[in-house]
């Protein structure tokens, strides 16, 4: 399993300050680790991208320093190029933007589901696709967290959760 994109409708224009700091809220609430990583900004300082790291909260820091089990969250301003998508299997013809990409979710499931869950919890109107598989809505993520194994839970059609 590659990527996981938290997507929301074209020209939405959720402003990147907002989405790092309710991504800071969501880290909170859910009672998870979250570590500041790179900026983008442009000409004018106005930040275009951010790379976040977010762990569950019994995660050991490693002889190098790095926290084990972290997912990697780059974050998006709309518009951004490259960070559009089409979901042709869902026949809508609309155009999703690509707010958060996780980059790595194999053996990252359970932070993943957490942080996803929670974070849709704010914005239910998004949706999380995994890569190659299905789309997973905010009802379908509390189904997985309240049913499902929760390192198995984005491998399995979330019809059938």
């Amino acid at each position: 399993m590659a990527s996981a994109f938290v997507l929301v409708e074209e020209k939405s224009n959720i402003p990147i300050d907002r989405l790092v700091r309710d991504i800071q809220q969501t880290c909170l609430e859910a009672k998870l680790n979250l570590v500041f990583g790179i900026q983008d900004i442009d000409s004018e300082e106005n930040m275009k991208h951010c790379a976040l790291g977010i762990s569950l909260p019994a995660q050991q820091v490693s002889d190098h320093g790095e926290i084990n089990n972290t997912i990697r969250i780059d974050v998006y301003d709309e518009p951004a190029p490259h960070q559009y998508r089409e979901l042709e299997w869902r026949d809508t013809g609309q155009i999703y933007f690509n707010t958060l990409i996780i980059d790595e979710v194999y053996q990252h499931e359970e932070v993943a589901l957490t942080f996803l869950y929670h974070f849709l919890m704010r914005y239910p109107q998004m949706v999380v696709w995994m890569e190659e598989d299905w789309v997973y809505t905010l009802s379908d993520l509390e189904k997985a967290l309240k049913t499902s194994n929760q390192s198995d839970w984005c491998y399995v059609n979330p019809n059938s959760i």
